[in-house]
């Protein structure tokens, strides 16, 4: 996917605008809040183009994995942030009671949506932007025990060691400093599983002239 073809508002570029825009601002440590609906937002509807095009997603995964899993409920549990942020009403009508659930909110909540999300994403497009793979070895330092039998895990902790033991803020100002120090990668910008777009586009995308 190239800029040209972002600025034009098709459900996938919606999709890819969503998820860059929550990831880059999560990787600033900037406003959780606006990534988790951003992330959620985002994920919802590249699953949905996804399964429209009989493309195997990560929930797909999950259920071939495990399936006497409720995958409901754990939708549910993905999206119980995002619900609460965006709903003041149940469907019945109802205020909802979300006071404890918004105090129990933080920025780890956003770790699994943008993970899934991007997953779909590249189940999709076949390609992903540099921060996003910087990012997934991150997620997979702080999930070891998710990995499959056999994974690669001596390049995860020599990219990210110990990670599990460090402070939320050592563990995003890693992420950082990694993605900084790959973004001028020759070897993976070339590769072409890389999307050459940056992750949050400015307003001038979409100016007409």
């Amino acid at each position: 996917m190239t800029q040209s073809t972002l600025n034009t508002l098709a459900k996938l570029n919606v999709a890819r605008h969503q998820l860059g825009t929550a990831l880059d601002l999560f990787i600033k440590d900037r406003d959780p809040i606006a990534v988790q609906c951003l992330a959620c937002g985002g994920s919802e509807l590249i699953e949905a183009i996804a399964s429209s095009q009989s493309i195997r997603t990560f929930s797909t995964h999950i259920m071939e994995t495990y399936p006497d899993l409720d995958i409901g409920k754990i939708r549910r549990l993905q999206r119980q942030y995002w619900n609460a942020f965006k709903h003041l009403s149940t469907r019945d009508g109802l205020q909802r009671e979300d006071d404890a659930l918004l105090a129990a909110f933080n920025d780890t909540a956003n770790d699994a949506a943008l993970f899934v999300g991007w997953w779909d994403y590249f189940s999709v497009t076949g390609r992903l932007p540099l921060p996003v793979q910087v990012f997934q070895l991150w997620w997979f330092s702080l999930n070891e025990e998710k990995l499959a039998p056999g994974a690669d895990l001596d390049t995860i902790r020599k990219l990210f060691p110990q990670m599990t033991s460090q402070t939320r803020t050592e563990q995003k100002r890693r992420l950082r400093r990694a993605v900084e120090k790959y973004r001028h990668d020759k070897a993976v910008l070339q590769d072409r599983r890389t999307e050459g777009n940056p992750l949050c586009f400015p307003a001038s995308v979409f100016q007409r002239t």
